[in-house]
């Protein structure tokens, strides 16, 4: 009995341990197991990794062969004209640096049609401009760049119907090396990008913006000697002395007194110095101070007696965001003088203007490889043409701001119809309206144009 009960005992024991072993291997055997699927599974998501990082490389080449077809679409709509612009220059006045040698012609033109908001003054529909660049290559160092300027149709319709064709700018460029370069003539003032860089397809709006036109003044050209260059590769300036301003020819701000290359009163100078940012990409940064001398009468003429001080200050910048363009400018000037050229009423001694908008290409939303561009657009300016003057009041009806709205539509690169709503309105309290009693800036004036460059 005692001996069963020994090997009942040893049985058991011996069966516990072969449980115990079996269960011990079995576990073993799943660790294994789970191992084998943890590698499995490591080598999933290695290649799920490869493929991704396949797919942002395949992502990536489509883009750029996109954008190939694109500039590839735009060499054959534009096989004349390089889109880009030189030291700041529009696509067209650029050309002549783009071609190989000889001679080069390019230009601009645009007409406009003005419809004001108010009987008491005539619409006006106007060949606003027809500009030809007539540029020729000596040799790749010795460049002459001219620009003729036919405006209204040629024929001033007002008055005697003077002839209105002017020499823009005639200048002879020496192109030394990407850091320094002289230009000597007739050139553009450095006071604004939209001085040199103004034809039509390149700025929103049938018409330039007030604060352009007004208190920098666009188009402003002088007589001169110019050095210009880069500091590092996006970084540009560009520094000139030219004469001075006619002061008899100048009402409240200095547009007047800007002396175009006709029997220049060359007995004041000034200094123009701007400088372009463009390293980060996208982004656009500019300012430029202009500061010279004035006196009246014409060169040649007998010596006047008015003598005056100008400075000149603009800052601006632009972004391009995708599709979506903002700009956005301050400009201040300001100005002294002797007690006669003072004494003229309504003489500014300080004027501002800024302006800042916005447009968006909603063509690349449907289509993004074609070279076609809708964008409507808004801008809103504010300018004083007479903060402070020196005798006389404060006119309000020069304290001015327009609301502008618009359409954008270039059908061909090179072609821009454009359409826009203005608002109007000034400080004064005087009604709007064109004649005695009433505020010509306060009419609110539908435009359409048409402009184009080749």
């Amino acid at each position: 009995m005692r001996t069963s009960l020994r090997i009942l005992f040893f049985i058991s024991i011996l069966f516990m341990l072969m449980f115990d072993f079996s269960f011990a291997q079995s576990e073993e055997e799943k660790i294994k197991q789970i191992e084998e699927r943890i590698k499995r599974l490591e080598l999933e998501v290695l290649k799920i990794k490869d493929i991704n990082e396949q797919r942002e490389q395949m992502v990536r080449e489509i883009e750029a062969l996109k954008e190939e077809i694109r500039q590839l679409r735009l060499e054959v709509a534009m096989p004349e004209i390089e889109l880009k612009s030189y030291f700041g220059l529009g696509p067209a006045a650029s050309k002549i640096y783009y071609t190989p040698r000889g001679l080069s012609i390019a230009g601009y033109g645009e007409i406009t049609y003005e419809n004001y908001i108010d009987n008491s003054k005539i619409d006006r529909g106007d060949v606003l401009r027809f500009v030809p660049y007539i540029g020729y290559k000596f040799t790749d160092n010795i460049i002459v760049n001219t620009e003729l300027e036919i405006e209204h149709a040629g024929i001033g319709n007002v008055g005697n119907r003077n002839p209105e064709i002017y020499v823009e700018f005639l200048y002879v460029d020496f192109i030394l090396h990407p850091r320094f370069n002289i230009r000597t003539g007739l050139f553009l003032i450095p006071t604004s990008r939209m001085n040199e860089f103004h034809e039509p397809p390149v700025y929103f709006g049938v018409l330039r913006p007030d604060v352009e036109r007004f208190i920098i003044p666009t188009v402003w050209r002088e007589l001169g000697v110019m050095v210009y260059g880069e500091f590092t590769k996006g970084f540009s300036y560009k520094a000139g002395i030219v004469n001075g301003l006619r002061t008899d020819l100048i009402g409240d701000w200095i547009a007047g007194g800007r002396q175009r290359g006709a029997t220049i009163n060359f007995d004041k100078f000034a200094g123009s110095f701007g400088v372009v940012f463009e390293v980060v990409k996208n982004l656009t940064l500019a300012s430029s101070l202009y500061y010279g001398a004035g006196s009246d009468k014409a060169g040649a003429s007998e010596r006047g007696s008015e003598d005056a001080r100008f400075s000149l200050l603009t800052t601006e910048g632009g972004v391009q965001l995708k599709n979506l363009s903002i700009k956005g400018l301050f400009a201040y000037g300001s100005a002294k003088g002797n007690d006669v050229y003072k004494s003229r009423s309504g003489r500014a001694s300080k004027v501002y203007g800024w302006y800042l908008e916005a447009g968006y290409n909603l063509i690349p939303l449907i289509n993004p490889e074609t070279v076609i561009s809708f964008a409507p657009f808004v801008r809103y300016e504010k300018y004083n043409l007479n903060k402070n003057v020196f005798t006389g009041n404060l006119d309000p009806t020069k304290d001015r701001s327009v609301f502008t709205i618009g359409l954008d539509f270039k059908p061909h690169p090179q072609v821009v119809i454009k359409a826009d709503y203005q608002i109007r309105n000034t400080a004064s309290n005087l009604p709007a309206g064109k004649g005695a009693g009433k505020d010509e800036w306060k009419i609110d004036q539908f435009n359409i144009g048409i402009g184009f460059i080749f």
